[in-house]
């Protein structure tokens, strides 16, 4: 299972799960909450980076298990030494309230991904009923009882590590689903999500699929609070105008590529023939057409009101909070009405 891939399954399944509601649980988790899984032969820390309210950073960190034969005895002595043994390295930003993957970036490729939304699993996860397993239905530890006998044997509960030690009596709660008829490796199984019943942290501590021919699951190995990063944010990507501004009936229209955290912006038109370059700030509706891409219109009132006939401009895009990731139309523009 690719590493990205679980955080999409981890965190996407909460949002949207029927009677579950991850932002219950978020409310009790902060940045530096952790759990470190093991599945598939790969460790993967998971790490709670920001908790704005309507988004979340996970950063995500995956090692081979043959990598790391001789356990660390510490995770964040671990990270503070980058890592050794580690394949993959990155950071999910998710929208909690769409489910929508908002950026993921690659330290390990000092690169962003791009996902497809059959690569990112998120249109069937932000669709999936996620109810809670009531307490009889629950596994339970041993062997079945014979036909009309009670059954005495105690419910079966994963393994709880905080900071490497097993904490006693731990109990959970237990949630499922079926996952859709979708293609993938988890296509048409059944889904279990374990949670720590004391809601200490907000991420499931097992999670296991069960088919008619076999059990797999996914455990957790550990888990904490502080844990360090020499990472101190997640990159981001600036906005880029597409070709040049369009004329139309109406005024003139510049199409965008922006990330999807970016949604308000100020625009200002820059005027290149005085020798002062007055800077305007310019109205606009915006106009999303798909996944990135999005246009500002601006009318013929507006750009006659702000602009000379006759002098030459750019535009000045500035997201609004984030006045270092600003762009600017390459080639300059005539206004005439």
């Amino acid at each position: 299972m690719k590493a990205w891939i679980l955080t999409f399954i981890l965190f996407s399944s909460l949002i949207f799960g029927g009677d579950f509601r991850l932002k219950e649980r978020l409310s009790h988790s902060k940045v530096g909450d952790y759990i470190v899984t093991e599945a598939n032969q790969v460790i993967t820390i998971l790490c709670i980076r920001s908790n704005s309210g309507s988004s979340l950073i996970i950063e995500e960190i995956s090692a081979p298990t043959r990598n790391l034969k001789i356990r660390p005895s510490s995770w964040a002595d671990w990270i503070r030494a980058k890592a050794p043994g580690s394949t993959s390295w990155s950071m999910v930003e998710i929208d909690l309230n769409s489910g929508q993957i908002l950026e993921c970036y690659s330290f390990s490729r000092s690169a962003w991904m791009h996902l497809s939304q059959k690569e990112s699993l998120i249109a069937t996860l932000t669709h999936l009923p996620l109810k809670q397993v009531a307490l009889e239905k629950r596994r339970r530890i041993g062997p079945p009882p014979m036909s009309g006998e009670p059954d005495y044997r105690k419910i079966w509960n994963p393994p709880l590590i905080v900071e490497g030690e097993k904490q006693e009596n731990a109990q959970f709660d237990v949630f499922e689903t079926t996952w859709p008829a979708d293609g993938t490796d988890l296509s048409g199984k059944e889904v279990s999500l374990y949670f720590d019943k004391e809601k200490k942290f907000p991420l499931p501590f097992w999670i296991q699929v069960e088919t008619s021919h076999l059990i797999g699951s996914l455990r957790t190995i550990d888990s904490g609070t502080n844990l360090p990063s020499i990472h101190r944010s997640m990159p981001r990507r600036a906005p880029q105008f597409i070709g040049l501004p369009q004329k139309t009936e109406t005024g003139i229209k510049l199409s965008l590529k922006s990330p999807k955290y970016y949604r308000n912006f100020e625009l200002f038109a820059i005027d290149i023939t005085s020798k002062e370059r007055n800077i305007s700030p310019i109205s606009y509706s915006a106009i999303d057409t798909h996944e990135e891409l999005m246009n500002l219109e601006i009318n013929k009132e507006e750009l006659s009101q702000a602009l000379e006939e006759g002098h030459e401009y750019t535009f000045l895009l500035v997201p609004a909070g984030h006045n270092g990731s600003y762009t600017e139309t390459l080639k300059p523009f005539r206004w005439t009405p």
